[in-house]
């Protein structure tokens, strides 16, 4: 018995008390807004849900924009770098004070304007972009689990508040008034004294943009693949289909939303046994992934268990069906792809080419994003999970060829890869045809 617990304990507490942390921020992020939907779904009528979906989706992306590529350097630089972080901080606390005033500003001039709430939006946004990386890079696990949550949970929350008590105004000021609080807050459980040491050139806010700018299309298209459908779906259909498909592709991409957290949340640890010991590394490497699949596929088996009555849950106005059922659970699939991803990013940053994935990571958006054109009459709903994992894993076959000619071209253990793979296209052509 012992030995079983150990066994769990090192899946999902993998760093001991701070692993623990990071997962519970992980599951707050990932989870939080599929307790919410339920209670948004109710309170609002289809079209004004679908909105919402729609704002926040595209303040996503322009939030990418706005964050200059900065994450990766506080990710990298903050990290490796010591004489970089009084630099790091000072740019850090200029660009968070700035954005925040500025989507402050904007929430008085939105009144019923979709446009004005993406653009207000999207600077709360970028401002949690550079906070959770800081968080990370500082090993604040307790700040991190806690911004993580208020990120996820805030702009939702303040938006149900609102429909009961009407203290801010419409939906859309609401919503965009709760995730300018949720920068607010999480900037201040990260602000920090800045360093007694003199600020680098080297390591200035204009050499930092230039090193960085290379990776927004990234950053960029990372989000868009988490949101394109929900744009597409939108545009080619309804407002109201935006907020569908929320719902449906939230319950399927949940493992996803708890990886990422957990991935970004290891990449510390990662990249210091890179440091020290190569060989060494790797085999950790693939005992992260080992167990990352392992806590994948037990919420995966939970949603295909529970996708009907979570389904319901989420939202009532969406009527259950084979082809919905099918979304829910060849998303959920394509979670092992992920890993896989996860693992790639860690070794590219270590390998100081992060910029492959600039060229790389909007290539495979582009694919998704046709395979969604040209399967949306045919296919529905299916084809929005269908191109995700097919986005994913054109990606991680380019990244592996990438590195094939590096020191990393073994870092991986190729049955990863087809097993991996192999899952979720089995489970695709079953689906499909």
């Amino acid at each position: 018995m012992n030995r079983i617990l150990n066994s769990v304990k090192k899946v999902f507490m993998p760093f001991g008390m701070s692993g623990n942390i990071y997962l519970i921020g992980a599951l707050g992020q990932g989870l939080g807004p599929i307790f919410l939907t339920p209670v948004l779904t109710r309170v609002l009528d289809t079209r004004t849900f679908g909105e919402i979906a729609f704002v926040t989706s595209a303040a996503s992306l322009l939030g990418i924009l706005l964050s200059l590529g900065l994450p990766i350097v506080i990710s990298r630089n903050y990290v490796l770098e010591v004489d970089s972080r009084a630099s790091v901080l000072k740019w850090f606390k200029q660009i968070v004070f700035f954005y925040i005033s500025l989507a402050f500003i904007l929430i008085f001039f939105i009144n019923e304007s979709v446009v004005l709430a993406i653009l207000s939006m999207s600077f709360g946004l970028a401002c949690m972009q550079l906070i959770l990386p800081l968080a990370r890079a500082q090993n604040k696990a307790t700040q991190f689990a806690t911004i993580s949550t208020i990120g996820a949970l805030l702009p939702g929350l303040t938006v149900i508040f609102n429909s009961y008590f009407s203290f801010i105004g419409n939906e859309l000021i609401a919503l965009v008034t709760g995730s300018t609080l949720g920068a607010i807050i999480s900037s201040l459980l990260i602000w920090t004294k800045s360093l007694d040491k003199k600020v680098s050139k080297k390591f200035s806010l204009v050499t930092s943009i230039k090193s960085a700018y290379p990776v927004i299309p990234h950053m960029f298209a990372m989000i868009a693949l988490l949101n394109i459908d929900k744009i597409i779906f939108g545009q080619q259909v309804d407002k109201a289909f935006s907020g569908y498909i929320q719902v449906i592709m939230l319950i399927g991409t949940s493992p996803i939303l708890i990886l990422n957290t957990l991935g970004h949340a290891w990449l510390n640890q990662t990249l210091t046994d890179l440091k020290s010991d190569s060989i060494t590394s790797f085999r950790n490497l693939n005992v992260r992934i080992f167990r990352l699949c392992i806590l994948s596929g037990v919420v995966v088996t939970t949603i295909f268990f529970l996708n009907k009555p979570l389904l319901k849950l989420l939202n009532p106005n969406i009527v259950s069906s084979p082809e919905i059922q099918k979304t829910i659970v060849l998303a959920s699939l394509s979670s092992f792809i992920y890993v896989i991803y996860i693992a790639n990013t860690h070794l590219l940053l270590w390998l100081n080419k992060f910029w492959v994935l600039s060229v790389t990571t909007p290539l495979s958006v582009i694919f998704q994003a046709i395979i969604i054109y040209s399967t949306i009459s045919s296919l529905g709903y299916l084809s929005a999970a269908l191109a995700f994992g097919a986005a994913l894993s054109l990606q991680v076959i380019f990244l592996q060829l990438i590195r094939w000619k590096t020191e990393t071209k073994s870092a991986i253990h190729p049955g990863i890869y087809f097993a991996s793979l192999g899952i979720f296209w089995i489970i695709a052509l079953i689906f499909v045809y």
